[in-house]
C-alpha cells in the first residue's frame, strides 16, 4: 500500500479534530491551521462524513467533529471511509477482490500479498484519531508529508554512500 495525497488530509482532519473534541472546527480553521488546501480538504471531510466517522452541521457556528471519541476512530475507519484499497493488490483484496487464474498455485499471492495485507491491516486498526491527535496538539502538521508521497511516474532517488 502507497500513501496517497488523500490519506494524509483525511489523517490530518481526524487528528486536529480529535485534538478539539467537544467542538465545531471549520474547514476553514483546519486549512489554516495545517497548511493543507480548502478545496481538496472539503471532498476529503465530506467522505468522512458519509462514512460516519464526522459530523458536520452547518451555519454560524457549525463545522465539523468526530461522531465518536478519538480513541474509538481506527486509521484503518479513515481509508475505508476514503475508499481506499489496502491490499497491495486487487487478488488479495478484502473489499474488492478480483479473480486472478493462478491463485491456487501462486505462492506470491499466499505468502506475500496477503501477509502484506493483512499487516497493513492490523497496523491501521492500531492507531487511532487520538494518537494522531497529538501530533495536532503539539502543532505537528502533515503539510510536508505531501512532498514526500511516492509518485509512480516520478524516478527513485536512491541514496549513495
Amino acid at each position: 500500500m502507497r500513501l496517497l495525497t488523500v490519506d494524509v488530509y483525511g489523517f490530518q482532519a481526524v487528528g486536529y479534530l480529535g485534538a478539539h473534541e467537544g467542538r465545531w472546527v471549520t474547514a476553514a480553521e483546519l486549512c489554516e491551521r495545517t497548511g493543507l488546501s480548502r478545496s481538496f480538504m472539503v471532498r476529503v471531510l465530506a467522505d468522512l462524513v458519509r462514512g460516519q466517522l464526522l459530523l458536520s452541521k452547518k451555519g454560524c457556528g457549525g463545522g465539523y467533529r468526530l461522531a465518536r471519541a478519538a480513541h474509538l476512530v481506527t486509521l484503518h475507519e479513515v481509508l475505508r471511509c476514503l475508499e481506499r484499497p489496502l491490499a497491495p493488490l486487487a487478488c488479495v483484496s478484502v473489499s474488492s477482490p478480483a479473480p486472478c487464474g493462478a491463485a491456487h498455485c501462486c505462492q506470491a499471492r499466499v505468502g506475500v500479498y496477503q501477509a502484506l495485507r493483512d499487516a497493513t491491516h492490523r497496523v491501521l486498526a492500531q492507531y487511532t484519531a487520538a494518537d494522531l491527535a497529538r501530533d495536532a496538539a503539539g502543532g505537528v502538521t502533515y503539510d510536508r508529508c505531501l512532498s514526500l508521497l511516492w509518485h509512480p511516474h516520478e524516478p527513485v532517488q536512491i541514496a549513495t554512500s
